[in-house]
């Protein structure tokens, strides 16, 4: 704008008065021609750079969102197998648990069974009695003679230190000797 200006002045003094309105509108016109030009330019450059600015602005935002979009889905294949887990978890608990209530109960009923035979065999059993049947059972087993060991010849042939080079019998050779 400074150089339009410096510029009018001297355009209107040079020309003589009757064309000077005239020349002084062209030489406005050729100041203000170059100032729009030069003001457009500044102008596109600007929005240039601010279309660039934002498109680059734009694009790392979609590069964020496509993050964002790849740990969703990430997220929820994640949730669903944990989802599917707990399920499972949960039902091989309850079975658990089932299947302890159970052998609990079974336990029970085997330990009332046990007592009420213990309880049984004390109204029902005699130790006198007992003791007698374990004597005679005793007695029994005493009137067998114990069995006195064999003794066994263990002897060398030729034949059985000749097959053994060490001095040691074959236990092969034994049998043959027997």
């Amino acid at each position: 704008q400074a150089r339009a200006i410096r510029l009018l002045p001297q355009a209107l003094i040079s020309f003589p008065t009757s064309s000077a309105a005239a020349m002084a509108g062209r030489a406005f016109e050729q100041v203000a021609d170059q100032l729009c030009r030069e003001m457009v330019q500044q102008l596109a450059s600007e929005h240039s750079k601010e279309v660039d600015k934002m498109y680059q602005e734009v694009s790392q935002l979609r590069n964020e969102m496509q993050n964002v979009k790849d740990m969703l889905e990430g997220y929820l294949v994640r949730e669903e197998v944990l989802t599917q887990m707990i399920e499972e978890l949960s039902g091989s608990h309850n079975a658990t648990v089932n299947k302890f209530m159970a052998l609990h109960q079974d336990f029970h009923g085997q330990a009332q069974s046990t007592m009420k035979g213990v309880q049984n065999r004390q109204l029902c059993s005699n130790p006198i009695q007992d003791a007698k049947r374990e004597l005679d059972r005793l007695c029994e087993i005493l009137k067998t003679p114990i069995i006195q060991p064999q003794e066994m010849h263990l002897q060398a042939t030729p034949d059985a230190e000749a097959a053994a080079p060490s001095g040691k019998l074959d236990p092969r050779a034994k049998d043959a000797q027997v």
